[in-house]
């Protein structure tokens, strides 16, 4: 429901305060801005309704008010300013990450170990997944003479590499037999459709040299499955850790962050919402009841390839942390959409 002008500008203030100062909010403050006009009883009545619409908590009888969770809801879905990152965090963002090597895992890492900085809140994100998304490309990158490390692409912006290991030299005419191997026989394949029989066809391939250059063909090929599969990064645990709100709960939520299989569940995301966010009670987990869980979508193209987003106490500078969250979902996927053209 719709509340009245006052009732909002009441409701704002105290969130504002407490989110400063992480003290309950009494009339006596309220009366003191220079925007409030009405006298302090005013305020008191005011504050008692938003208490029994369930938008404000008294911890203690005698004390002021806090925000509830529908308060906070209130508050973003219909008070809160557009903010934009400021030019300091914007620099700090983009000359943290280096995407010139390194396959998709190592990015999102990076990604959200700036993006646990920037907030002081725990980084969490999935990394794209390509079930329906098929190799686009190979790179052969040669480490020694004996070894290499073999790059997998696809069209959802998945980038995975490994490292292979040779019984022989690598010259040009087995880098050149790679490529063509891997151009045959996999690339325009979903990666998630690999298996033994696209091996062993690519196997029948290689000619005289195929002792020589399986090891290249094997590792390849586990790159491009591993290509199919979510991998969940969680950057910033200290800030659960040292948070007093979260104070109850943060073995819980250290443990539930352990899971990929959870962490995938938690970081599910509406496409069509730039930003979402669940607070407190609004969680599926309980152990988040005292928690804000705010997330973006990133996409690679028009394709939504992962999510990413942070976790903090309630009481959390909303109107910072949010533009944040959708500003470094926006780099993401720019980044992931050019490793996956190169």
């Amino acid at each position: 429901m719709e509340l009245s002008e006052r009732k909002e500008l009441i409701l704002s203030a105290v969130i504002e305060r407490f989110l400063t100062t992480g003290e309950p909010v009494g009339s006596k403050f309220l009366a003191g801005m220079p925007n409030v006009s009405v006298s302090p009883a005013t305020i008191r009545n005011e504050m008692a309704l938003l208490s029994d619409m369930g938008y404000l908590d008294q911890p203690h009888t005698s004390a002021g008010r806090i925000p509830s969770d529908k308060g906070y809801r209130y508050y973003i879905d219909k008070l809160l300013q557009n903010f934009s990152p400021s030019d300091g965090d914007v620099f700090r963002i983009l000359s943290s990450i280096d995407h010139s090597e390194g396959d998709t895992v190592s990015v999102i890492s990076q990604i959200c170990d700036v993006l646990s900085a920037v907030t002081g809140l725990t980084a969490v994100a999935v990394t794209p997944h390509s079930e329906n998304g098929v190799i686009t490309g190979t790179k052969l990158i040669p480490l020694s003479s004996k070894s290499a490390m073999v790059v997998v692409s696809t069209s959802a912006g998945v980038t995975k590499s490994r490292i292979a290991r040779l019984g022989c030299e690598i010259d040009y005419p087995l880098m050149e037999l790679f490529y063509n191997v891997t151009a045959a026989n996999f690339t325009g394949v979903q990666s998630s459709a690999l298996n033994s029989a696209k091996l062993q066809t690519a196997a029948s391939s290689l000619g005289e040299r195929s002792l020589d250059i399986m090891p290249l063909i094997v590792t390849f090929f586990e790159a491009a499955l591993e290509a199919s599969g979510a991998d969940a990064v969680v950057k910033g645990h200290s800030h659960i850790l040292s948070s007093v709100e979260l104070a109850q709960d943060a073995v819980q939520i250290i443990e539930l962050l352990r899971n990929k299989n959870t962490v995938t569940a938690l970081m599910e995301a509406d496409t069509d919402s730039p930003v979402s966010l669940k607070i407190g009670s609004e969680n599926e987990f309980s152990c988040l009841r005292r928690a804000a869980v705010i997330k973006a979508v990133y996409k690679v193209g028009e394709d939504a390839a992962g999510c990413l987003g942070v976790i903090g106490p309630t009481k959390t500078d909303y109107s910072r942390v949010i533009p944040l969250v959708k500003y470094i979902s926006e780099v993401a996927g720019s980044i992931l959409e050019q490793m996956a053209q190169t």
